[in-house]
């Protein structure tokens, strides 16, 4: 549990300082900005599912199995998956739904939803990847 609230938070607070870097400093929009955040995001994520699942190995004294890199990697998704997921609520909250509007996104439920499920899933996808090619 302490590897995925690590690299959890991590990588929350990768992606929730890039949005407000985005956001308030660089005020970036439209295609450019969403071209951005996939980037960011996914990178992000696929560097921290990795740093977490190397650290799993090494504390199994060099050893890992497919399914404990998975069990980790969707551990961690899942962890980022909610603290961003309320760093988004928080961030509306203070700053209201003009914030979701730049993003072409205007229903709050449907745009939570996708955002915990599909970097759950993505979380998943990458960490079956992650886990296949570090196993030992």
């Amino acid at each position: 549990m302490k590897i995925a609230l690590k690299y959890g938070l991590a990588v929350t607070v990768i992606i929730a300082t890039w949005v407000a870097l985005k956001h308030f400093v660089l005020h970036l929009e439209s295609q450019p900005a969403q071209l951005a955040d996939i980037a960011v995001f996914n990178l992000t994520a696929i560097v921290g599912l990795m740093m977490g699942i190397k650290s799993k190995r090494t504390k199994n004294g060099d050893s890992l199995t497919l399914g404990d890199g998975l069990k980790t990697g969707i551990s961690i998704a899942v962890t980022y998956a909610i603290f961003t997921s309320l760093y988004f609520v928080l961030l509306l909250t203070l700053v209201g739904p003009k914030l979701m509007q730049q993003e072409g996104e205007t229903s709050f439920p449907k745009a939570f939803l996708g955002v915990s499920v599909g970097f759950a899933l993505f979380g998943t996808i990458f960490s079956a990847l992650i886990s296949l090619v570090i196993r030992k």
